[in-house]
């Protein structure tokens, strides 16, 4: 019955909007409407970014897919201007919205960017912000032990930026990490040791969060009579404030009182305030939670039939948002509804499948103990190296600096043979120096020689195989093709001059046997070289083939383009659709992924392509020992153009290929 609290950051442009929330849902979209008029009289500058940063700000907290659209809207304009700090914030709010709808893949690549882009301008605040996030991620997949160090490393951070409101908010997001562990004592004293601060704050939604998590914790350390003085606070709060996370897990935990003491009928109707709340925010993580709190609160008032629908509504959104220990509840009490229902067979099979998921619960989180403890083992391990290197180096030192003593003294007695000394040493270094840098640049030569040899080959390579390319794909469709086109003709002649052939079974075969191969011949001569490519461009070729794939069903493809509107050169598009296919058809033979993005962002001279799914993975060092001929033609055609790979993945988490040219202006 427990329902996690996720406080929402405070963001740096947002500080005064927090205080108050409760009162002020009339002037936050009274501050929305006149944004939006604004909005629509701006032109594409900076200021406009900012804009859509503050509107995404304002209504994230009761219209997250709104928020999402200012928020597209805000980062292609930043890209388009080249703002690194539109481009910051902008990414760092789609990650949010992304992860907060499910769709992680997508939330961590904005996540990565927005960190490069906030190490870029030196910004601290939102630097902790994204160990505040990736705490999130953490806790909603179930690695406890990293959302507890993630969360800690933003409030120390916003600690060190005496940022005392989101520092408060990292301190909530760990209560909520103790109280997953069902360690409630921990929890409640810390609750009850932040709630004086937020209290002396005067922040009405801080406070909110704070009372919510400290009633919660107490309920399950099964202290009811302590929990209920809080009760009327949480329904003020909830019916109040303007953030519908707050206004839904507030009810929640009014609700799972009532549950909890038994009062079933009581719990339910502020179960069903909890639930339209997390409507209205799509959220499927709460949706799942309040739908099986709902479902067992029907099941002891014994109205089984709206107890089994939303049962089922709990399993099937904690399944789409990979949510195992919604799951395992929700398994639970299914099992529970077909035992009272005596459908005993039915009630064996939701119990097994709820111990089956305790048990990978338990597997899980004790592999993500020992990843911990083995990543804290590490760190001590490479502390204690540097701290030995360090140490070495002081003795170093140190008889460095009493040798020097030495030489000094000798120095001072024997001032003529020093001298001496001196000269003829300067005289053998200045020979020795100039023996290194003959030999260096003899050295650099023949490496720029070689190199410029290996460029060479490759292009005539490259330029060969596209050539032959070219040519068998015009001999099949002009040769072949033609052939086929006459042979179909003779068949149609022969049809109507012979009428018995009309109801052969062996000539109809024949004639589609003909069709199919004429049809695959066009397929071959269309993946050799596809004319669109040749006529429109790379990013009609592109969207061309994505159309194709995604008319399969079997994976769908996302082609993002950004600054693309000045063609790159007919060569240039050749060897980027050659590397793009190659690509594609290794996530189709490899992966079974279900989702593929493609992303290519021109930045002036400057190209990145990334290729991303959410399939099975790799492990890279098992595949770069064993030579992949798919990936080695990718390698040698970015090497072609002069850039770099750089390929990410992790089994079970999806690929990641990221490739960066720098363009000819020309």
């Amino acid at each position: 019955m427990s329902s996690w609290v996720k406080p929402v950051l405070v963001s740096a442009a947002c500080l005064s909007m927090a205080a108050g929330i409760g009162k002020a849902g009339a002037q936050y979209r009274a501050e929305v409407d006149s944004l939006v008029k604004r909005l629509a009289q701006q032109k594409d500058d900076t200021n406009k970014v900012g804009t859509f940063v503050r509107l995404a700000n304002l209504v994230g907290d009761y219209d997250v897919p709104k928020a999402l659209s200012y928020e597209q809207q805000g980062y292609a304009l930043s890209r388009k201007l080249q703002y690194a700090s539109g481009l910051a914030r902008t990414a760092y709010q789609l990650a949010s919205a992304h992860a907060y709808l499910g769709e992680y893949p997508l939330a961590d690549s904005f996540l990565t960017q927005a960190a490069r882009y906030f190490v870029q301008i030196k910004d601290s605040f939102f630097l902790a912000a994204i160990d505040n996030e990736r705490g999130d991620w953490s806790f909603m997949q179930g690695d406890y032990f990293n959302a507890g160090d993630y969360y800690t490393r933003a409030a120390e951070r916003f600690d060190h930026n005496r940022d005392t409101a989101n520092s408060l908010i990292a301190y909530q997001n760990l209560v909520a990490v103790l109280a997953e562990t069902e360690d409630y004592s921990r929890a409640v004293a810390i609750g009850r040791k932040i709630l004086p601060v937020a209290e002396k704050r005067k922040d009405s939604l801080q406070l909110g969060y704070t009372l919510q998590g400290l009633t919660t914790d107490l309920i399950y350390l099964g202290k009811p009579a302590e929990a209920a003085a809080y009760i009327p606070a949480l329904l003020s709060f909830a019916s109040t404030t303007a953030d519908y996370n707050l206004a839904s897990d507030s009810y929640s935990t009014v609700a799972t009182y009532y549950y909890y003491v038994g009062q079933y009928a009581a719990a339910l109707p502020y179960y069903e305030l909890a639930l339209k709340k997390a409507e209205l925010l799509q959220n499927r993580f709460q949706l799942s939670n309040n739908h099986k709190s709902i479902g067992s609160t029907y099941l002891h008032l014994k109205q089984m039939s709206l107890a089994k629908e939303h049962l089922d509504l709990a399993l099937a959104l904690a399944a789409k948002t990979n949510n195992k220990r919604g799951q395992m509840n929700a398994t639970l009490a299914l099992s529970e509804y077909f035992g009272q229902m005596r459908d005993y067979g039915n009630a064996y099979l939701y119990l097994q499948r709820h111990l089956r998921l305790k048990d990978s619960m338990v597997d899980a989180r004790t592999r993500n103990y020992a990843r911990y403890l083995e990543a804290k083992y590490e760190n001590e391990k490479k502390e204690k190296e540097i701290l030995e290197l360090r140490q070495a180096q002081q003795e170093k030192d140190f008889m460095l600096r009493r040798r020097n003593i030495y030489m000094a003294i000798a120095l001072g007695l024997t001032v003529v043979l020093a001298l001496i000394a001196l000269l003829i040493r300067r005289n053998y270094r200045a020979r020795q120096r100039l023996a290194e840098q003959q030999a260096k640049l003899s050295e650099e030569k023949i490496a720029t020689m070689e190199k410029a040899q290996q460029v060479i080959s490759l292009q005539a390579m490259i330029n060969g195989q596209e050539s032959e390319r070219v040519r068998m794909a015009r001999d099949l469709h002009d040769s072949l093709g033609g052939l086929f086109s006459t042979v179909k003709m003779h068949f149609s002649a022969l049809r109507h001059e012979v009428a018995e052939l009309q109801e052969n079974d062996r000539y109809k075969r024949t004639v589609e046997l003909v069709e199919r191969a004429s049809d695959e011949l066009r397929k071959i001569a269309h993946d050799m070289m596809p004319e669109v490519l040749m006529k429109l461009g790379l990013v009609e070729a592109l969207k061309d083939l994505c159309d194709d794939i995604n008319a399969g069903r079997l994976l769908r493809i996302t082609l993002q383009v950004y600054g693309m509107e000045r063609p790159l050169g007919n060569p240039t598009d050749v060897m980027l659709y050659r590397i793009i296919q190659e690509l594609v058809n290794n996530i189709l033979k490899h992966s079974s992924a279900t989702d593929a993005i493609i992303q290519f962002n021109r930045q002036g001279p400057r190209l990145t392509i990334t290729v991303e799914d959410n399939g099975r993975g790799f492990d890279l060092h098992d595949a770069r020992e064993k030579r992949n001929m798919g990936m080695d033609t990718v390698k040698s055609r970015v090497d072609y153009l002069k850039g770099q790979l750089n390929i990410e993945s992790r089994k079970d988490l999806g690929t990641t290929v990221m490739i960066e040219l720098l363009l000819d202006h020309d």
